[in-house]
């Protein structure tokens, strides 16, 4: 048997050889057995050279020294037998698991290669435990005659060993060798390491361990290995990696530093500047090899946001306020201009596919979490120029018809957002920079030019009718609202707001007083209910905008309305006149804008839960001489995956500002300058002295 499996190791031209290694390695194996250091790793050298049938028979002799009935908690000279020969098995367990590249793919040796792995595994982690903690970790290794096991050769067996976790074993079975919670604070600290090291010779001497002489491949392995512990136990071992770090605040600086670091070596690659010394076309299929690792971490820490925001909601907010989403942004367009220098069709397929990775962290952002997060996010992406990098990447990248139609999607979400105030005055800025560009880049798809066009005459309409607003009105919340103090502004720091409606500033006492029994007194719920349940600031600074786009999509849609409102009343003749029209800002088309419910749909939005302030808005509308089809209308806002099914509707923003503010300034139209400085965000309205 052994002699049959040999036979493609020796030479053939000479039969008498080839008896004689036969022998050799039978002798060898006997010793290795018997404990001989030099014959196991002799095993070890002669290995490396054998296909896998050849390597089955090595595998009870490399892995029947690893007992970990044998680890040493403090390691004396009676000791260095026993661990070397742990390091030399180790060391035969990683040559016969270098053949197992596809585990998808496996002939059967490979498959008895991987099995054997899975079923000694409980042999193999507790010496990884302790090759880690003992010659890497440690302050001061045991240094005993014969004890050959450097700092850097322990970090070498460590690291090769948890890149091969994500090789062997099913991730969807109990066997997956990467559910091994005693290796899992290794894993988080060496990522840590490798990402927030300053030691520069530490780290040019970890990527030499790791086989490779660029830059950053201690990092690429340590990416790696964590992505694949991401996909396969989540929650634990988040956890474990926000407490390796030191806390949330310090996970999201390092996810930070991270990307900055790829960002920063990637216009280096860009500009032409060497980052070594060595050539930079090494690999297999022609790809820069340091160009490729850098779309490999950048698309690891993309999976990383993505899987530990969905796991720790304070992750997600902390990598919020790190302006990631920006960083991810940013670092993607630079990826994309890289490619297209490179002019290489696989490393395009690379930075396709951190594209898609990166847009799916933004993605999952913005369908879920509160509205004032979401807001947040969406402002990032615009002011790092998102609609421009998902045009322009797809001109560069070519993918698939669904990839196209998901980020078309996207940019319809993001088009959703819109009647938020500060989304709107971003989203303008871009469209004013380059809309002729960008017209010329979204040709590319149908779905995505379809898209693109809604938006772009979105962002156009809503800024016709912001730039109706007066800007006493728009920058209300900087205003005593007392009337006779309307048109004097204040830092919003000086003024003190309604505690009950959230929208009403005052400048004293004496104005809340004069104000609550002039108008509040009867608007205030109504203010309550027209910034909706979520009191987001966002809606709130975005009022009159609502208010404007409200009025707006009535007067344009009136004729459909009516008939709307004829219908309606037929099928609910028990209503009638009690109606109320909901509109939706989002659908393009008026069969999807609105609809007629009964007002028993939307007590929930008053405190009473009745319909008395539903008849007192009609009666005060009326009075007022404003016609409208029914009661009130109501807006709908679409915020995140669960507001959809129970959306937030906001009393009629138009009816309550009304209501509160008789210098409201929605039935003029001007296009003042206050209005267009604050349109572009470069300045703010002068405070009166």
């Amino acid at each position: 048997m052994l002699s049959t499996l040999m036979s493609s190791a020796t030479p053939q031209s000479q039969p008498e050889d080839a008896r004689t290694f036969v022998r050799v390695v039978q002798f060898m194996i006997n010793k290795a057995a018997g404990g001989s250091i030099k014959e196991l790793d002799g095993l070890c050298n002669i290995a490396q050279h054998w296909n896998p049938e050849q390597l089955v028979i090595l595998l009870p002799i490399f892995y029947y020294h690893l007992d970990p009935t044998r680890i040493p908690d403090v390691v004396t000279s009676k000791d260095v037998r026993c661990i070397m020969l742990a390091r030399y098995s180790l060391k035969g367990v990683l040559v016969t698991l270098d053949c197992v590249n596809s585990p998808k793919e496996l002939t059967q040796a490979q498959q008895t290669i991987s099995d054997h792995l899975i079923s000694n595994w409980h042999r193999c982690h507790p010496w990884i435990n302790f090759f880690y903690h003992h010659f890497f970790a440690s302050r001061s290794p045991a240094r005993l005659p014969g004890l050959l096991v450097t700092r850097f050769e322990a970090l070498k067996l460590v690291v090769n060993m948890l890149m091969r976790m994500g090789l062997i074993g099913d991730s969807r079975t109990p066997h997956s060798l990467i559910n091994t919670p005693s290796l899992h604070p290794i894993i988080s600290q060496l990522w840590c390491m490798a990402i927030t090291s300053k030691d520069n010779d530490f780290l040019a001497e970890a990527d030499k361990v790791m086989g490779s002489q660029e830059q950053g491949a201690f990092q690429e392995h340590m990416s790696y290995v964590v992505q694949t512990c991401l996909d396969v136990s989540r929650p634990p071992f988040t956890n474990t990696l926000v407490d390796v770090a030191g806390g949330i605040r310090n996970l999201a600086s390092i996810a930070f530093g991270y990307i900055r670091n790829i960002r920063s070596l990637c216009r280096k690659v860009r500009s032409g500047q060497s980052t070594n010394d060595i050539p930079q076309c090494d690999t297999d299929v022609g790809i820069p090899r340091f160009q490729l690792m850098l779309i490999n971490c950048f698309g690891n820490c993309a999976v990383l946001l993505i899987i530990t925001s969905q796991q720790n909601c304070a992750l997600r907010y902390a990598y919020i306020e790190r302006n990631l989403v920006a960083l991810v942004l940013y670092t993607l367009r630079d990826l994309c201009q890289l490619s297209l220098r490179l002019q290489d069709d696989d490393f395009a397929k690379h930075v396709k596919k951190a594209f898609e990775e990166a847009l799916a962290y933004i993605g999952s952002l913005v369908v879920a979490g509160p509205v004032d997060d979401v807001v947040a996010i969406v402002c990032q992406a615009l002011r790092a120029r998102f609609l421009p990098t998902v045009l322009q990447a797809h001109a560069l990248i070519p993918g698939t018809g669904e990839e196209e139609r998901m980020n078309a999607l996207l940019i319809s979400v993001f088009r959703s957002y819109l009647a938020f105030d500060k989304v709107l005055r971003i989203a303008g800025s871009e469209i004013e920079a380059g809309a002729e560009s960008l017209d010329a880049v979204a040709q590319c798809n149908t779905d995505l030019l379809h898209s693109w066009n809604l938006y772009r005459n979105k962002v156009r309409r809503y800024l016709d009718l912001r730039n109706q607003i007066p800007a006493t009105s728009i920058f209300f919340d900087r205003q005593c609202a007392a009337v006779h103090n309307s048109d004097e502004w204040h830092p919003q720091w000086d003024l003190f707001q309604c505690a009950e409606c959230t929208v009403a500033r005052y400048c004293s006492r004496q104005c809340q007083n004069t104000d609550w029994d002039q108008c509040h007194r009867i608007a205030c719920k109504y203010l309550k209910a027209a910034v909706g349940p979520t009191a987001s600031r966002y809606i709130r600074q975005s009022l009159f905008l609502l208010a404007k786009v409200e009025e707006a999509e009535i007067e344009f849609n009136q004729e459909f309305i009516s008939q709307l409102w004829v219908t309606a009343r037929v099928e609910h003749p028990e209503f009638q006149d009690r109606l109320v029209l909901e509109i939706d800002h989002v659908p393009h088309g008026p069969k999807d804008k609105f609809k007629f419910n009964p007002v028993s749909n939307y007590f929930h939005i008053f405190p009473e839960a009745s319909e008395r302030p539903w008849q007192v808005a009609s009666e005060w509308r009326q009075s007022a001489g404003l016609h409208s089809f029914g009661l009130p209308p109501v807006v709908r806002m679409h915020e995140d995956d669960e507001i959809r099914d129970k959306p937030n509707l906001l009393f009629s923003p138009s009816t309550a500002l009304r209501m509160a503010f008789k210098g409201h300034g929605l039935d003029t139209q001007v296009n003042d300058d206050a209005s267009s400085i604050y349109h572009t965000g470069d300045s703010e309205p002068h405070q009166s002295s």
